[in-house]
């Protein structure tokens, strides 16, 4: 028994070490299945724990792979026509709206060796464009207290790493963790219930955003090299 589990284990980490990887197609195709991460703050948002938010089915993928070294083009988009946020204070407002997210992103990654299980690393350099349209309420009474329309554009510096796995040749699930840099220049207009405007705010901000899930996705590798 002993030696028939050794045999198992021995002819498992050959599999691993010699079974093709991704790196043996010359692009792959994938889609974003799944994420967990915050995304930047509005107005003066208060948070007094990480917010994190899930998106899935909201992104592809195109990748240039060149033997341990793949280059990466990433678009994203996300919707939330119910997304809500403290201002001022944990008390003051409640501000809940439509919100979205678009991401577009250009970079590399490094795999670690070119086995089926494969650690990798990498940067992202892109663009992000983000809106809000809501109204902000008093949180104690509920009272309206402003309409909130606010724009966020930017770049962004993502470094990260990850694990892929090859299931087989054509197909490689992918998940990553990172930060996002962000710089963007914001325009926040408050308006009045008759859309009267009580004030324009442009400025430019730094922010960074977390990500322990940046990305989770399945890839289609073709092409041989």
């Amino acid at each position: 028994m002993k030696k028939l589990f050794l045999l198992f284990i021995t002819q498992f980490f050959v599999f691993i070490a010699f079974s093709q990887s991704q790196s043996d197609s010359n692009y792959s195709l994938g889609l974003k299945l799944f994420s967990i991460e915050e995304f930047p703050k509005f107005l003066n948002e208060v948070r007094t724990n990480p917010k994190f938010n899930t998106t899935s089915f909201n992104g592809l993928i195109f990748k240039v792979n060149d033997n341990q070294i793949s280059y990466k083009f990433q678009v994203s988009n996300f919707k939330n026509n119910d997304y809500s946020f403290k201002n001022e204070c944990v008390d003051c407002e409640v501000v809940t709206g439509k919100f979205t997210d678009l991401n577009l992103k250009i970079g590399f990654e490094k795999n670690l060796n070119y086995t089926r299980l494969q650690p990798f690393y990498g940067i992202d350099l892109g663009y992000k464009g983000t809106t809000f349209i809501g109204n902000a309420k008093n949180t104690g009474t509920s009272a309206f207290l402003y309409h909130a329309n606010i724009d966020k554009n930017g770049a962004t510096v993502y470094p990260f790493v990850g694990l892929k796995f090859n299931i087989i040749k054509t197909f490689t699930i992918s998940a990553e963790s990172g930060i996002d840099f962000l710089f963007t220049s914001d325009k926040e207009i408050k308006s009045t219930n008759n859309n009267t405007v009580q004030s324009v705010n442009n400025f430019q901000r730094w922010q960074f955003v977390s990500k322990p899930l940046g990305m989770l996705s399945l890839q289609f590798n073709f092409g041989e090299n």
